[in-house]
């Protein structure tokens, strides 16, 4: 990795290191989320400062092009966060939707008692001969 690459790698980690750290701190993401985010920033400060650890592990894996591996291990990393932020929606969606029921319900319940001082109880007088209509 030549020098102006190397510090432009390092510049990357620390800019995306403080923006997470900002979003942190605006609460903008939580805490478990910012953890992930940092392992992510120190990964890139990782690769800035050692480059020729990618080669070693390319050539451990025994990977011809060690920039192919970087591509694949973020790749992977990158589906691995979809999956999880997918978990937390579906599980923020159920959460939702049984508190929305709940305040229908609750709403429903309440409005109830005031329908029915409203309208009286009105006693219907059936009709005499059952049939509904007055054949006289």
């Amino acid at each position: 990795m030549s020098e102006p690459l190397k510090y432009i790698v390092l510049l990357c980690g620390l800019l995306f290191a403080a923006a997470v750290v900002r979003l942190l701190i605006q609460q903008k993401i939580s805490e478990r989320n910012s953890i992930a985010w940092m392992g992510a920033a120190v990964a890139i400060l990782a690769v800035s400062a050692f480059p020729q650890m990618v080669d070693r592990v390319a050539s451990w894996v025994r990977v011809s092009y060690p920039p192919a591996l970087v591509f694949l291990f973020s790749t992977l990393v990158l589906l691995l966060l979809v999956l999880y932020q997918s978990v937390q929606i579906s599980e923020l969606n159920e959460k939702l939707k049984e508190l929305a029921q709940r305040l229908a319900l609750s709403n429903h319940l309440e409005s109830k008692p005031q329908e029915q001082s409203k309208h009286p109880q009105q006693t219907a007088n059936p009709p005499e001969n059952g049939t509904g209509t007055e054949n006289g």
